[in-house]
């Protein structure tokens, strides 16, 4: 069995193309720069240059596999030119589909986002809950409208499956979307850091190799036309940033600063936010509830949650390691 995958330099597919490797799979990789060092060096490894843009690389990449893993996407919350994010992650997720069905694929799963369900109440949402606000960024919309292109080709004879990730970390390639791990790493260097006051809310945090193992289960086991939370414990900010300072052992300070005035820092381009994540919209996200309940991809696909603790403390050896 051959199996075809978008994505694999990024942070979610390059450990998934590691994954299937021990597994003895035969793999297609599509890739816009084939001498890129994320790509693992194997036997089992065949690579193919090009972009999800273009259909007839993307037909020739896919010939002879019968089992496809949709990883890439542009994975950040705002861009200078909006369009790429409907260009790639809508036009792009459509041109893998029509190959697919060109070639032959017997089944399909596509790397979504949790961000495509929004901010929850006081309970987790799971994937029948609606949307109870507008989307929020040209990410989320995209990443949705991409999600009912995917399960339109259900109709089309494609067996496809959504998985959604929510918050990844863990180790992995140091990729902008894992914006966890950058956190980890300023508060390893940093003697402190100047924070929103958002303590309160939480969030859903999943570890790597889970969502890895999710995917693959998913291909498995996943039901043609349907999503997955592929998610993990539902942390508060304040947890998440205390529990990474214990297991990274160190005394920096987390200064909470209100929200109005850390956008205005932000603005003046503030010797104190200069190269933090933090940006007026990503506040706003901070000031919700996004907590997650995976037990649908539990039950249907044998989905396993590593403890939250256990991820983080895996996480900052390995970062220390890659960065002594």
């Amino acid at each position: 069995m051959k199996t075809f995958i978008t994505g694999a330099t990024g942070y979610i597919g390059n450990q998934l193309v590691k994954k299937l490797l021990e597994k003895d799979m035969h793999l297609h990789l599509l890739v816009r720069n084939p001498f890129s060092l994320a790509i693992p060096k194997h036997k089992n490894i065949s690579i193919y240059k090009g972009d999800i843009l273009n259909v007839t690389e993307l037909t020739r990449a896919m010939q002879g596999c019968s089992h496809v893993y949709h990883c890439a996407a542009i994975a950040r919350m705002s861009s200078h030119d909006r369009n790429k994010f409907f260009e790639v992650n809508v036009s792009g997720t459509q041109n893998v589909l029509d190959a697919a069905i060109n070639t032959g694929v017997k089944k399909l799963v596509f790397t979504s986002s949790a961000a495509v369900f929004g901010p929850s109440l006081n309970i987790p949402l799971t994937e029948e809950d609606p949307r109870i606000e507008a989307f929020e960024s040209d990410y989320d919309f995209a990443k949705h409208l991409a999600e009912n292109l995917v399960r339109e080709y259900v109709a089309h004879g494609l067996h496809t499956v959504i998985v959604n990730p929510s918050r990844v970390y863990g180790p992995g390639l140091q990729t902008y979307s894992n914006a966890v791990n950058r956190l980890i790493m300023q508060l390893m260097k940093k003697s402190f850091m100047l924070v929103p006051d958002v303590s309160q809310y939480r969030g859903n945090y999943t570890f790597l190799d889970d969502v890895v193992h999710g995917h693959i289960k998913a291909m498995e086991h996943g039901r043609a036309g349907e999503n997955y939370i592929l998610g993990g414990e539902n942390i508060s900010n304040d947890v998440l940033a205390l529990t990474i300072k214990h297991f990274a052992a160190r005394s920096a300070k987390i200064i909470k600063c209100p929200s109005a005035i850390l956008k205005i820092l932000i603005g003046i381009s503030s010797p104190f936010t200069k190269d933090t994540d933090f940006n007026a919209a990503m506040i706003k996200r901070l000031h919700k509830h996004r907590m997650l309940c995976s037990d649908k991809a539990i039950a249907q696909l044998g989905y396993n949650i590593t403890p939250f603790e256990t991820g983080i403390e895996t996480t900052i050896k390995y970062l220390k390691n890659i960065h002594s």
